[in-house]
């Protein structure tokens, strides 16, 4: 049952109904969810976890010292980092098993089909969420009336990874019916509803991760060819799509302007304040002209690394990074050993990789997004060490059989000979200590985000 409530707690975030059903408007329906969830996973858990405990991987211990450094350094409150905590912990207890963490895929894709759906319903007359009125003052550019995606990037950065999302889980190795009705059904919806946001940014995230889609798991050649064709065809298809062509002179564009601004006062702060000015405390105020009037207006970064770094500095920005790399590394590090596995490993790196791109593009930084992608990852991490502890005990088991019944060795030891294969060619033991390789990747990471940061500023 606490699995339902992981499912649940999912859709409500993304599809949000307490915004735009009736009878449901300012209702706070997530913590009497998350108290059935937690009342659930204590009293009536239907499946403990692979691992017991908390502090069982560097995922962890990770979440932990952010949510602490925000506490201690970022002046933000054990009640507003709470609820955070508990997404990540409840998720991580509720994900034990493949098929779990694969449905649980399944629904976070059909969350953001749900989410393009309902967009581009809008459109037709059926306005679920007062939309149009949106479409109406955004220049033409779609967005849906809920909290989180009721600006056109927003929506677009969300629906675009439906695309190669769609892809792992349906198509690859897929059925007749999941590959040539389900994928491009699910894919044109997601696109026609990123085409009609006009998002520049989402496009070049989208385009990126279709482009990964035809280079992971491909023989070094293929990987060439697909990268050459993506540089040299791939980038000029682009410019055919929506507001494309303003990215050929980006110094006149006033929304790049704008951010500019907003980003050298941010730098400003992470220089003068190595803790950053608080947690979600930056706000940029900038100049602005507009006819003959000049005002001063509140402007967001549109960069989850940019406000991280001024809202929490330098070190609140390693740690943050840190979330992400971990999460990374163990995509990279896990070896699957059938297609199940392999799809949830490439579905998660298709997330992982959408948010990394999304975040020099839009806020999201502190939004339960985050915070879900690692807890997902980490309980994905919990279930290969699972699987390692019960081949390990198997392993044993061998041992002591070919020990006390040594008429039965031959038996027992092509038993053992074959567990002991399968750990080699499929269980190398999984990384799960934060060391000094993750600690140079992180420290590396950060410097690389202050590097670009200043770089995008000094020739844009």
């Amino acid at each position: 049952m606490e699995f339902f409530f992981a499912i649940l707690f999912l859709l409500f975030y993304y599809i949000r109904p307490q915004d735009w059903v009736p009878g449901l408007a300012g209702a706070n329906l997530v913590k009497p969810i998350i108290g059935l969830w937690l009342l659930f996973l204590v009293v009536n858990r239907s499946r403990p976890s692979p691992l017991s405990g908390v502090f069982r991987t560097p995922h962890d211990w990770i979440m932990f010292a952010y949510l602490g450094y925000i506490v201690f350094f970022g002046d933000g409150s054990v009640m507003e980092v709470l609820p955070l905590l508990s997404f990540y912990v409840l998720t991580v207890q509720s994900i034990t098993s493949w098929p779990r963490l694969f449905s649980y895929l399944k629904y976070w894709n059909g969350a953001l089909v749900a989410i393009a759906g309902i967009a581009v319903a809008s459109t037709v007359g059926v306005d679920l969420t007062g939309a149009q009125d949106l479409y109406n003052t955004k220049m033409g550019r779609l967005a849906i009336g809920t909290w989180l995606h009721n600006n056109p990037n927003a929506l677009a950065h969300s629906v675009v990874v439906v695309i190669p999302l769609s892809y792992v889980l349906f198509f690859w190795r897929g059925s007749a019916s999941n590959r040539f009705v389900l994928f491009p059904a699910l894919s044109g919806l997601a696109f026609y509803c990123a085409w009609l946001t006009q998002s520049k940014g989402a496009f070049l995230v989208g385009g990126g991760l279709v482009t990964l889609i035809f280079v992971v798991g491909r023989p070094k050649l293929v990987q060439i060819f697909v990268i050459a064709a993506a540089l040299l065809v791939g980038i000029s298809a682009l410019s055919f799509l929506p507001r494309m062509g303003q990215m050929n002179n980006l110094r006149a564009d006033e929304g790049v302007q704008g951010r500019l601004l907003a980003w050298e006062m941010a730098r400003t702060a992470s220089k003068q304040n190595e803790t950053g000015v608080g947690w979600k405390e930056f706000i940029a105020y900038i100049p602005w002209k507009e006819g003959r009037k000049h005002m001063i207006v509140e402007k967001a970064t549109h960069s989850s690394y940019v406000h991280v770094a001024a809202d929490l500095g330098k070190y609140g920005l390693f740690l943050y990074l840190a979330g992400i790399w971990v999460a990374i590394h163990t995509l990279l590090a896990l070896k699957s050993k059938n297609t199940l596995e392999e799809r949830c490993r490439r579905a998660l790196m298709m997330i992982a990789l959408a948010y990394v791109l999304s975040g020099w593009m839009i806020n999201r930084q502190y939004h339960t997004e985050y915070f879900l992608l690692i807890a997902v990852t980490a309980a994905m991490h919990r279930i290969k060490k699972g699987d390692e502890l019960e081949l390990n005990s198997a392993e044993n088991q061998d041992i002591d059989l070919a020990t006390e019944s040594p008429g039965q060795a031959g038996g027992t030891t092509a038993a053992f000979t074959k567990a002991k294969s399968l750990i080699t060619d499929y269980f190398k033991p999984l990384w799960n200590q934060f060391g000094v390789v993750d600690l140079a990747c992180c420290t590396f990471l950060t410097w690389f985000t202050f590097w670009m940061w200043d770089y995008i500023l000094k020739n844009l």
